[in-house]
């Protein structure tokens, strides 16, 4: 009976680090997705960012909500600083993907520059035919003054 133990044990590690596996393999994914808003923005690469977003795409902001041509319009007068990314939590519900992070950047937007402290972003992308379209994303860094 000794030697069984050891197995089943080992099985059941097994067994449970499957289970864990789908949450770990979303991470990756979602820090990738939100990478790459960042890249183009900081990039100025509009055509690419207008393509990567959902038609159907929403925003909200200390300001106010956004459709996609508003969000375009906004992201297109960032004056994007260095940039950190980090504390990604990714969840994944079917087709849909959400991550919360923060963000570490000095921006400067119409209404004035943000902070540079780490504040809180949260991305919603969705599977399409076509590949992950960024869906919605909530930022609500008010400027600093």
């Amino acid at each position: 009976m000794k030697k069984v133990l050891p197995y089943t044990l080992l099985a059941t590690l097994l067994i449970l680090a499957g289970l864990a596996a789908p949450a770990r393999a979303q991470a990756p994914l979602g820090v990738r997705l939100a990478q790459r808003i960042f890249a183009g923005i900081k990039a100025k690469d509009w055509t690419a960012l207008e393509k990567f977003m959902s038609p159907q795409f929403q925003s909200v902001h200390s300001d106010g909500a956004r459709d996609k041509a508003g969000e375009l319009a906004l992201i297109k007068k960032l004056d994007l600083g260095p940039y950190r990314l980090s504390d990604f939590h990714t969840t994944r519900q079917g087709q849909v993907l959400v991550v919360t992070y923060k963000v570490s950047v000095q921006e400067n937007l119409p209404r004035g520059r943000t902070s540079t402290r780490p504040a809180a972003r949260l991305s919603v992308f969705i599977k399409t035919p076509q590949g992950w379209k960024w869906l919605a994303h909530a930022n609500l860094e008010a400027p600093a003054k």
